[in-house]
């Protein structure tokens, strides 16, 4: 609905400038002014370029299809493209009429009905400004917001018109040849500067940068999510498609992990209106430091021996890993050891306040379990008590086994 009053908009001002050009180039003629005429080829580049504006929103309104699965967003860029070109053709012939003039500049016959095109000319093109703009920034269209700037470059130009007929009426004929020439450079660079934004578009570069760092912190901010990589984006016309990799625990289910990926995709579509689909990769992180997390049956520190007990533990080591080497260690007393309810969960949640990566314990119940799994941490079965430097040591070297369910007794543990 939205494209289609974009279409509207093209439509309209297509009509407008056909009307508009052919008054002015019918007054160009009786008067002799090469401003206006100027002016007049300008008008007519105008008149095509909201045509292939117009072809392209329409076209872009038709429902993907099997041979063109993303849709026909990009026909919009091609008319972007038209109308550059169109634009840099008729600034080149502004340039010639202009400069054949240059050293043979010639009055003005009927002044003002000149002044009066022009004037008109400028109100017009104003107003169509308005219209295309307002209405490209509302449907996000490049193409139609580029007319509107355009059209407003139009009410610039007939406004020279106007100050070079006025000035030719003093005896100063070679200023409607000036403001000519004027405006053939101005339409041409106008011209260059709209093809280089079609064709980055056509080479699906990235236009903005700000948006991949606005799409980098939406997905950082999900709970679950690890790493956030290889954002990319390209824009289609008025949409923009996305890629982009994510870090996830190893283990998590398939179920989980397609959560979150849903919820990443829905709050980046609801920030941001223009892109219409993002594609996510997930894989397991890789950290290069971790924090694991121990129970013990002593503070002192390496040497501390490991607690087979999750809940009962009189503390709990917590060690930090760099590179596979040991970097820190400090205890903590386990403060939820002689409660008589729920110490397992008590326990799991002063494993979380600690932002731990891996707990290494000989069993863990079904509650804390799930409350550690639902929050990435992943759980190593340890068969014996240790010193903590030997457990850490069995964890880099792939000795020890994933838990994937919860254990209620030691004799009883699940062993991946």
């Amino acid at each position: 609905m939205l494209f289609r009053e974009g279409e509207k908009a093209a439509r309209l001002s297509a009509f407008v400038l056909l009307a508009l050009s052919i008054l002015k180039g019918i007054v160009a003629v009786l008067s002799g002014s090469i401003a206006l005429l100027a002016d007049t080829i300008h008008s007519f580049s105008d008149i095509f370029s909201s045509i292939a504006v117009w072809a392209g929103l329409k076209l872009i309104q038709k429902k993907p299809s099997e041979k063109f699965p993303y849709g026909y967003y990009k026909a919009e860029t091609f008319s972007l493209l038209t109308v550059s070109l169109i634009i840099t053709v008729s600034g080149a012939l502004i340039l010639k009429e202009s400069t054949d003039q240059l050293f043979e500049p010639k009055g003005v016959s009927f002044p003002v009905l000149a002044l009066t095109t022009a004037g008109l000319s400028a109100l017009v093109s104003y107003v169509l400004a308005r219209i295309k703009g307002k209405t490209g920034l509302k449907i996000g269209s490049q193409s139609l917001i580029s007319e509107g700037q355009h059209s407003l470059v139009d009410v610039y130009t007939s406004l020279l018109v106007v100050a070079g007929v006025l000035i030719s009426q003093y005896g100063y004929f070679v200023a409607q040849v000036l403001v000519g020439l004027a405006i053939g450079v101005y339409v041409v660079k106008v011209g260059l500067w709209f093809g280089k934004d079609s064709v980055l578009v056509l080479m699906d570069a990235c236009l903005s940068p700000q948006k991949a760092k606005e799409i980098r912190e939406i997905a950082e901010s999900v709970h679950g999510v690890k790493g956030v990589h290889n954002i990319r984006l390209r824009k289609s016309g008025p949409v923009s498609f996305g890629e982009m990799e994510i870090e996830l625990q190893d283990d998590l289910p398939l179920n989980k992990a397609h959560m979150i990926s849903e919820e990443i995709e829905t709050k980046i579509r609801k920030q941001l209106k223009d892109i219409e689909s993002i594609t996510i990769h997930m894989g397991p992180a890789v950290k290069e430091r971790i924090k694991i997390a121990i129970p013990v049956l002593e503070d002192k520190r390496l040497e501390s021996m490991t607690a087979l007990h999750f809940g009962k533990a009189p503390y709990f080591a917590f060690v930090v890993i760099e590179k596979g080497q040991i970097e820190r260690v400090y205890i903590r007393v386990n403060k939820a050891a002689g409660m008589t309810q729920k110490k397992g969960i008590a326990v799991s949640h002063l494993i979380l306040d600690q932002k731990v990566d891996v707990l290494l314990a000989g069993g863990v119940g079904e509650g804390p379990f799930h409350v550690l799994r639902d929050s990435s941490v992943q759980i190593y079965y340890l068969p014996k008590s240790v010193e903590i430097r030997e457990a850490v040591y069995m964890l880099n070297q792939g000795i020890l086994d994933r838990m994937v369910s919860p254990t209620q007794n030691h004799e009883k543990d699940s062993r991946q």
